[in-house]
């Protein structure tokens, strides 16, 4: 059977236009280069069979001889360019020991009797025109041609002559640079994800071996077209294959591991040592068959000369992977800055980085340390320095450490370049409306990075836009299905959007992949009390029971109990909690948890016992939400004196502004008995309003104080319809009560009791003594027996 007749043929998304000799995808064009269109046509023209090697090798390069691995390049070339599609379908089939055959369903447009249908022959010798034409060479070779003598001219025919002549020369210059640009940008189709196999051979020094590894790995991330699967990807996947850590990473373990993650192909090298000499090779394969379909080698005179080998065969296989010229010459910034290299700093970097994928990143930091005394220049590492600082919650040294990074950041890879800027708007400057435009830049360059993505949700997260932040935690989950931390996140982005059941899904999912585990547990245990769902709480209950390492979740236990009005449950619940953070090596949460349940217990009325425990950890002048908890502690002279400073320092903070700022200031008006004026220093919220509930709820309390009770109903009810924002959060609870004594003042005395019971329904459980409680039950039972109070 053959369509060679056949003017359009679409298949998956995909369409071939034969008149137009194009690709696409969706309607978006598909660089394809002569040869291996020609073996897509020549596939697509025999699908009712298997086509061999043998067969296309003879029909295809019929002038000429090549090696079958010039075939199987065109094949891995071919499907990286029809990846595109997500049925899971594989289009270009390897039958073993066979050949190929094109497996997806065709469906076919025959033109129009008034079409010309041009054969293969006349098209591929077309194309072969084009293709030679389209080179700097071709233009400069068609400026020279010499043309025969010609007969004398008139003044005004030779002045015609002229003009034309310079059009004609002006024209081969701009298709001579039309041609070279065409050149610069001419790519082999889409990116490719590839797997890194650890490179074999040793230098004599094992921690240098897994250097040069993870420097390629480097490498490869700057660019925009090849992508390298996360080694936390690896790893777990290795365990889904049923394979131990350590294991020897063999040529078909490379290869089931390349198709599980959906990659086009494994590179793996090699690195010989001859006395101080060595030579270091890599190559590309198909992960369907192994064979080799680029390769790149250089050599090395010292050990010290390793890391520029590194780079210069990145260089190489990006190239023949099929990334641009003007794509590698942007994105190719050496592993480590030629003035200030050091090999033994990228040793302690990369024991770092082995250090903090096992949790310890105290001794990460250490070695990082280590590192940047080496060499101060090393961008990758004061990044590193910085991300660890900040996961532990050691925001101080967080704060320095991406400072110094920020001032060397010119030195760093684009990727990491990118980073370090993030991070500097995020805690530098504090401006998170940057920081996203940042972020959103890194995804727009980088579609494939994990941390963009999830850096972009973090700030998303923080600025309230919850519907954007779930989707970029859904993007980042996709590029890692392997991470639990991940499915958390994207979960709780789609809760606070209000899709709980896409984030029960989620989590479901996770299960599904063999990730149950404390994070996840503790998305179930938010989703549970949002969906009022006693079942499922009971199981996330029993489960916490089983595991009392889980401390997620033994957070979420603190703020429930708080919530429902058990003080005394609380604290308890804090000490257990804490005592397990510290354990793991978690101080830093510690502290922070430690005063966020203080400043909770202080809003929900457990005053004293909240300052003594917000007060009883060191507080962070420069942590906004350590200002709001010492204004609500009534310690407004250090809360303005420490916000006057930070404004000063960061001018254009976002949440000193919008947040924090605001919630100072006013708590301080409304101690001096001026709430007009705290509603109106309040009004710089609003741009944040939905970051959480306590700025709402706040703001109601203001308004009932100021007897503008339907204003003060309006946004009570708006934290009561909004409470996916925040999940175990006594802004909640408090709102009801709020909302039943603005509606018993407004003289609507069933509206008002109804409110005041949801309130008694929250706090059924709550301790006898809760201040908000006595009041509650003495203002109901005046609502129910005597007059309303106006």
């Amino acid at each position: 059977m053959t369509r060679l007749g056949n003017n359009s043929v679409q298949f998956e998304g995909y369409e071939i236009d034969r008149a137009r000799w194009q690709l696409s995808w969706r309607d978006e064009p598909i660089p394809l280069n002569r040869k291996t269109f020609d073996v897509l046509l020549y596939l697509v023209d025999h699908a009712d069979r298997v086509v061999s090697k043998d067969e296309l090798l003879r029909t295809l390069w019929a002038e000429s001889f090549v090696e079958e691995s010039n075939l199987t390049q065109h094949i891995f070339l071919l499907r990286k360019a029809l990846s595109r599609h997500t049925s899971g379908t594989k289009i270009i089939e390897t039958v073993a020991g066979r050949g190929y055959r094109f497996a997806a369903a065709i469906q076919e447009q025959l033109p129009t009797p008034n079409q010309t249908v041009v054969t293969a022959t006349q098209s591929v010798t077309r194309i072969t025109i084009e293709e030679e034409m389209d080179t700097p060479e071709s233009a400069f070779l068609f400026g020279n041609v010499t043309q025969p003598p010609l007969a004398p001219l008139s003044v005004k025919r030779r002045i015609y002559w002229i003009a034309g002549a310079s059009i004609v020369v002006l024209s081969v210059c701009a298709a001579g640079w039309l041609g070279w640009e065409h050149w610069l940008d001419r790519s082999g189709g889409a990116p490719v994800q590839v797997v890194l196999v650890p490179i074999e051979g040793t230098t004599g020094d094992a921690i240098l071996d897994k250097s040069l590894t993870q420097a390629l790995r480097m490498d490869l991330a700057q660019s925009p077209y090849v992508s390298v699967v996360p080694d936390s990807t690896v790893q777990a996947t290795l365990t889904q294959m049923m394979h131990k850590p350590g294991d020897v990473m063999t040529p078909a373990m490379a290869r089931e591991l390349c198709e599980r993650t959906n990659s086009q192909g494994v590179l793996s090298g090699n690195i010989a040592k001859v006395g101080q000499h060595f030579l270091i090779t890599e190559e590309a394969s198909n992960c369907v068959d192994g064979l080799a379909v680029a390769s790149a080698k250089y050599e090395a005179d010292k050990p010290e000369d390793l890391p520029r080998s590194i780079d210069r065969i990145a260089a190489s296989l990006r190239r023949k992977l099929g990334e641009s010229r003007r794509s590698i010459a942007r994105f190719d910034t050496p592993l480590l800055p030629g003035n200030t290299a050091s090999l033994e700093a990228l040793k302690d970097y990369t024991q770092a980085l082995l250090l903090a994928n096992q949790g310890k990143f105290a001794d990460a930091i250490t070695l990082l340390k280590s590192a940047l005394q080496l060499d101060p220049n090393f961008a990758a590492a004061r990044y590193s320095l910085a991300v660890y600082y900040l996961s532990t919650n050691d925001f101080v040294n967080g704060r320095e450490a991406v400072m110094k990074a920020y001032e060397v950041k010119d030195t760093a890879s684009e990727p990491v370049r990118l980073a370090i800027t993030a991070f500097y708007e995020t805690y530098s400057t504090q401006d998170l409306f940057a920081a996203a435009r940042n972020f959103r830049s890194w995804t727009e360059l980088y579609p494939h990075s994990v941390q963009a993505w999830n850096g972009l949700y973090i700030v998303q997260r923080d600025l309230g836009h919850h519907a954007d932040a779930a989707a970029s935690g859904l993007k980042a989950l996709a590029l890692m299905p392997i991470n639990q931390a991940l499915y958390e996140d994207a979960a709780f982005g789609q809760m606070t959007s209000g899709d709980l059941q896409g984030a029960r899904a989620t989590l479901d999912s996770a299960i599904a992949h063999k990730l149950d585990g404390d994070r996840i547990r503790s998305g179930y245990f938010k989703i549970a009390v949002l969906l009022q769902d006693p079942e499922l709480l009971r199981t996330q209950q029993t489960w916490i029971e089983a595991h009392p390492e889980a401390a997620y979740c033994r957070m979420e236990q603190a703020y429930m109990a708080i919530e429902e009005g058990r003080f005394d449950d609380a604290r308890r619940q804090l000490e257990e909690l804490t005592a397990l953070l510290r354990q793991q090596g978690l101080s830093g949460l510690a502290d922070a948890v430690t005063k966020s349940i203080g400043m909770n217990l202080i809003e929900a009325g457990d005053r004293e016992n909240g300052i003594r425990v917000f007060r009883s950890v060191p507080l962070d002048p420069e942590d906004g939400d350590d200002l709001v908890g010492l204004a609500e502690a009534g310690d407004f002279k250090t809360a303005e004196a420490d916000l006057q400073a930070l404004r000063s320092k960061y001018p254009q903070g976002t949440l000193s502004r919008h947040y924090f700022g605001p919630l100072v200031e006013a708590n301080s008006a409304l101690a001096n008995h001026h709430a007009q004026q705290a509603i109106a220093l309040m009004e710089a919220t609003r741009p944040l309003d939905d970051r959480d509930l306590y700025t709402r709820k706040f703001r109601g309390d203001l308004y009932r104080s100021t007897g503008q009770f339907s204003l003060a109903e309006k946004e009570y009810r708006a934290v009561i319809a909004h409470r996916e924002i925040e999940s175990e959060s006594v802004d909640y609870t408090l709102s009801w009560l709020g909302l039943g004594e603005t509606l018993a003042s407004e003289g609507d005395r069933a509206a008002a009791i109804d409110a005041y019971q949801h309130f008694f329904a929250l706090w059924a459980h709550a301790d006898p003594y809760a201040t908000y409680l006595k009041q509650a039950k003495q203002e109901f039972a005046t609502l129910q027996t005597g007059t309303l109070a106006r």
